[in-house]
This record gives structure tokens, sequence and C-alpha cells, in this order.
């Protein structure tokens, strides 16, 4: 990406089809699971949460139910992220147990943009 654009990030976003047994102990296991990533080098953000559809909009989950969004500050950041022993761990002991299905990843870079006129400086 070109350094006139600004800052670039890179996004993880995946997309998780959750077993409908799954209890509320295992669902506060995979957010909280989820949210102690924050700790590796390299992520900026990381969210997890169920997906929602309004009554005013499609519904376009396709069996989604949650969705997890990390942002990192570079492509370096992800590899160390995605090799990182407590994401492994999250991921085999939290994450695939509760799945229906594999998770759907998917990584871009872009340039942050962000509201109301503000600006992100440039690494």
């Amino acid at each position: 990406m070109s350094s006139s654009q600004g800052a670039t990030v890179i996004d993880h976003i995946v997309l998780l089809k959750v077993r409908p047994d799954v209890t509320d102990d295992e669902t506060t296991r995979l957010i909280d699971g989820v949210n102690s990533l924050n700790v590796i080098p390299g992520v900026i953000t990381i969210t997890i949460g169920p997906t929602f559809a309004e009554e005013w909009m499609p519904d376009r989950r396709d069996g989604i139910t949650h969705s997890l969004s990390c942002r990192l500050e570079s492509k370096d950041a992800l590899r160390v992220y995605q090799d990182h022993p407590l994401h492994v761990k999250v991921k085999t002991e939290c994450i695939v147990p509760i799945l229906a299905a594999p998770p759907v990843a998917i990584d871009y870079e872009s340039a942050v943009v962000l509201g109301g006129g503000q600006k992100l400086d440039e690494k």
C-alpha cells in the first residue's frame, strides 16, 4: 500500500458457526479466551461477539453465530499472532471444540480511515 494513503494495518476476520448446544459457560470461555489475545505483540485491537440481524434488515448470516476481528500492526505481527502459544491454546481449547463447521478466516491490509475527520498518525 502506498504510504501516501496514511498508516496501514492488517485486519484478521474470523466467522464462526458455533454449535446450537453450546452452553453459556462455553460461550463465556470463547469470548474471554479471544479477548485474552490482546496481550500478543502486534495486536492493536481484538473483538468478538454474536452476530445479529435487525428486523428491518435481511438476515445474511448463513448460520454464522459469532465474528472475531483482530487488528494488527503488520503482516509480520499477523505471523507472530498466528504462531503465538496463547493463540494456539485459545484456538484449540476454546474455539474449535464448539464449532459446528470450520471457521472462515480472511486477512487484508488497508489504510486506516477514521470517522469524524480524525487522522491516525503514520507509523
